[in-house]
């Protein structure tokens, strides 16, 4: 993890996820993002393009989105409008692991907000196997307002922000002692498939 004052002044790309994870995410609540991969994405499935990325939350099937913990009523009530979306949480990645037995997904649990069924879905689809990327969050106080673009909609994983939204300002969610933690007692359970 590279010290906050050695990154860019700018970050310009987006990482789209569902409005209750992204929440989850900056609240401290969720410590890892667990992918398959898109539509959009190539044969390898997802890789972490960026090592720096804003979330983008999304509401695109929200009404399908299974959490074990709903979503802040306050929070969707201010959501922004359709065409606008709150932008104020900035994710560095950290160690990824590739999970291919559904067994070890419990063990996981305590570090996400998802149901059993929704995980248990991801890491069926198409061949089984899930990616767990373990993430940093840092948080910034005021979000900023981004007005929606057509290079951002559909089912794709990262998506351009123009112009470049600015780094500074933010705070990590999790304390040093914390993250690193987190982030030990995760690889303690999937040490095996670390890459």
């Amino acid at each position: 993890m590279r010290p906050v004052d050695s990154w860019p002044l700018s970050c310009g790309i987006a990482f789209k996820e569902w409005a209750g994870v992204c929440e989850a995410l900056t609240a401290g609540r969720q410590s890892l993002i667990l992918r398959k991969g898109g539509i959009a994405e190539g044969p390898g499935g997802f890789v972490p393009e960026q090592s720096l990325f804003w979330l983008y939350p999304t509401h695109v099937h929200e009404a399908e989105q299974g959490l074990r913990i709903p979503r802040d009523p306050a929070l969707v009530a201010d959501a922004p409008a359709a065409d606008v979306v709150e932008v104020r949480t900035l994710v560095e990645t950290g160690p990824i692991w590739w999970l291919d037995r559904s067994e070890r997904l419990a063990e996981l649990e305590e570090f996400h907000v998802w149901n059993e069924e929704s995980v248990e879905r991801r890491f069926q689809y198409r061949k089984p196997g899930l990616w767990v990327l373990g993430v940093r969050v840092y948080r910034r106080e005021q979000p900023w307002l981004v007005g929606v673009t057509p290079e951002q909609a559909g089912c794709k994983s990262w998506v351009p922000l123009d112009p470049a939204l600015e780094t500074d300002g933010v705070a990590p969610v999790l304390g040093d002692q914390e993250y690193h933690r987190v982030m030990d007692h995760i690889r303690s359970l999937l040490n095996h498939t670390e890459r």
